[in-house]
């Protein structure tokens, strides 16, 4: 384990900001591409929405759509545990606010943002790859482009801007893969499968006005939903 002042980083974490380093600040375009990339909710979560969508509609050719209801449950129990997770765990500041002299920050960054919020784990981590592997429950090539993207567009541009550590992102894959395997596997009654099914056919517009309220949010990184959240804890302390 390697120490900066009251940071604490591992040789992986070193190694990853060292290789990205080689690529950052050689070109101011692409850096600004890769800061607005992971910033934008639309080419973030709302991709992996819409694949979580194409899914449902195959689901529904089956006229089954409890493993999408699954899907959801793993999603908002994955968004609770990475927050969980982020508040109760020592506080790790994040790698752009820790002055490593590993990293080269990119051109673009601004690191006013994010000040006393802990790196670790990645709640974008979490979340998208919980939801990367209930698409791949879903649908098995769709899962493996969920699980590409989320590697790829939203989770290595977050390491490359200094927003996480490598390890961050790793731990919050592991915890977002986990609890929805979990809720992927654990069985249930006979009498929710009833249910669901009762729903889908009695209740089909509330069903879908609202699986377009959670996929909204899972685009978003619930940030809308966790704003109201804050605020209201605020005003009622």
């Amino acid at each position: 384990m390697l120490t900066n002042g009251y940071c604490s980083m591992t040789e992986l974490d070193s190694v990853a900001f060292e290789l990205l380093g080689a690529i950052s600040r050689r070109s101011y375009e692409f850096d600004l591409f890769v800061s607005e990339v992971s910033r934008n909710e639309l080419i973030k979560g709302g991709v992996l929405a819409t694949l979580l969508w194409w899914c449902w509609g195959q689901q529904e050719q089956k006229r089954d759509s409890l493993p999408v209801v699954r899907v959801v449950l793993g999603v908002f129990l994955a968004v609770a545990a990475g927050r969980v997770l982020q508040t109760t765990l020592p506080y790790r500041p994040r790698p752009m606010h820790a002055e490593l002299p590993e990293l080269s920050l990119p051109y673009g960054v601004d690191t006013s943002g994010l000040v006393g919020w802990s790196s670790f784990p990645s709640d974008h981590a979490v979340l998208f790859f919980a939801v990367a592997t209930g698409i791949w429950h879903l649908h098995r090539t769709a899962g493996l482009v969920a699980f590409a993207w989320t590697a790829v567009i939203i989770c290595l541009p977050r390491v490359y801007m200094g927003l996480h550590y490598l390890t961050d992102v790793l731990t919050g894959m592991a915890v977002g893969i986990a609890i929805m395997w979990v809720c992927l596997s654990v069985p249930l009654p006979d009498r929710v499968h009833r249910l669901a099914g009762a729903l889908q056919y009695r209740h089909a517009g509330l069903m879908y006005a609202a699986a377009f309220l959670v996929t909204f949010q899972i685009a978003t990184l619930f940030h809308d939903a966790r704003l109201f959240a804050g605020s209201l804890a605020e005003i009622l302390h």
